[in-house]
């Protein structure tokens, strides 16, 4: 019942992306956001899978992270 009366009221923002393409998921934001583009080329100068990205190394973690709070999200 509350979940419904939040989407009746739209006090939850929608899981929607920005971009459009898809919600606003870790693997949508971390790996094929379009708005985020330019700035994941920056972070991840070669291709990383999103494992990585969530479970790598303390290296890997830090420019998560950095994308993160980059990007402006908060999570």
């Amino acid at each position: 019942m509350q979940q419904h009366l939040h989407k009746k009221l739209r006090a939850v923002p929608s899981p929607m992306c920005p971009c459009g393409d898809a919600e606003q998921d870790a693997a949508h934001i971390l790996q094929d956001c379009r708005n985020l583009q330019s700035l994941r080329r920056e972070i991840w100068t070669r291709p990383v899978p999103l494992h990585e990205k969530l479970h790598g190394p303390v290296e890997a973690l830090h420019k998560t992270t950095s994308f993160i709070t980059r990007a402006g999200l908060h999570v």
